[in-house]
């Protein structure tokens, strides 16, 4: 079904929001695809950024709910609207399966269930998906970890983090930046932090989204010039791109910073998928071509001379053969203090720190 007009920019902003979550997965699981469905994406993206991908607003969570779901939430805006209060569909959910129940037990052994079973089912499938406290071990993928206690450099002082257990026993931890108000979210950026087991040294790559149409994307947008400006005044500009004495020769360029066009997500119940070609963005002048009225853009069949698709971009990356030069942690927080925040006030900045875990106590989880 087509999206109401409205509605388009909510949309633009979930799906860049939700493949940057995505690569974020893939980054953090070493490119496993069975870990990194846009299922996973979703709910952990529900967890982070609940203001664009949470359960009660997110245009595409609700797309792939059932129908079930689906009508009780037509349901609690419609008494909503009639009683003039709110009325939640999980409270008109819960009230049900209680009826339903009541409904078993007073039938037993008196006549055929079927039907109510069946109905119980349901029900309690639905409720699975509008409640947000009832995310299982499988529905996100990382569990919540022992509050870390890391000295590592801080992108943005005084910002809330959460860390996260990792499987091969490293810590994620992640901060999300974004507007007041989602729907004027133009694109999304993740900076991922890769830090070695062995020392204290770092490598880092930034990933910036932006959606385009018909595989092509036009280049005259200011905003669009601004953002990648301030992209490569935050590393290529500062030589991240430089090998420097910790490195070795075997390796792909030292580039650190890319742009990933994405294509746009017609309507919310589409199926979820995007091409996934990271360009260098010292290459877009290499690869840009004109439009019909002389204008610059970029094409798919033309960046693939450069780019890498995200199997072969996380591979690269996950093994220290792509990224930026290696960094001690002072030349980091160096890097953070002389540029303090890359995103614009109208796109999400996703900061991931990738570094191995202490010991942990043997004590219950402690949540953020």
């Amino acid at each position: 079904m087509p999206i109401e007009d409205v509605n388009r920019e909510r949309l633009d902003s979930e799906w860049t929001t939700l493949n940057a979550v995505r690569e974020l997965i893939r980054l953090a699981t070493h490119g496993d695809s069975a870990k990194s469905t846009y299922d996973q994406a979703l709910a952990l993206g529900a967890e982070i950024c609940p203001e664009i991908l949470g359960d009660d607003v997110s245009l595409i969570k609700r797309a792939k709910e059932s129908d079930v779901a689906r009508e009780f939430r037509q349901m609690a805006q419609a008494k909503t609207r009639k009683e003039g209060k709110e009325v939640t569909a999980l409270a008109l959910l819960k009230e049900e399966i209680d009826e339903y129940k009541s409904l078993l037990q007073t039938a037993r052994n008196q006549q055929k269930t079927d039907q109510i079973r069946r109905r119980l089912l349901g029900l309690e499938r639905a409720l699975a998906e509008i409640d947000p406290s009832t995310h299982t071990e499988n529905q996100l993928i990382f569990r919540d970890a022992y509050l870390a206690d890391r000295e590592i450099p801080e992108f943005a002082l005084g910002k809330s983090y959460r860390d996260f257990d990792l499987s091969d026993g490293n810590i994620l931890r992640l901060r999300v930046f974004h507007p007041d108000r989602p729907e004027h979210i133009s694109g999304a950026d993740v900076i991922y932090e890769r830090h070695n087991r062995k020392d204290d040294r770092v490598s880092l790559v930034a990933v910036q989204y932006k959606i385009w149409e018909n595989k092509s994307l036009p280049l005259g947008d200011q905003r669009l010039q601004k953002q990648l400006a301030r992209l490569k005044a935050f590393l290529c500009d500062r030589q991240m791109c430089t090998a420097g004495p910790f490195d070795h020769e075997f390796r792909f360029p030292y580039c650190s910073a890319f742009l990933r066009p994405t294509d746009r997500l017609q309507s919310p119940d589409q199926k979820l998928m995007s091409t996934g070609e990271h360009l260098p963005i010292c290459q877009i002048e290499k690869v840009k071509s004109k439009t019909r009225r002389g204008g610059e853009m970029l094409e798919y069949r033309n960046i693939l001379q450069m780019s890498l698709s995200h199997n072969v971009f996380e591979g690269l990356f996950t093994t220290s053969k792509l990224g930026s030069r290696t960094l001690t942690h002072q030349e980091l927080e160096q890097l953070y203090r002389e540029f303090d925040v890359i995103s614009d006030k109208d796109r999400v900045l996703i900061h991931a720190q990738d570094f191995p875990a202490l010991s942990q106590p043997d004590s219950e989880m402690l949540f953020e």
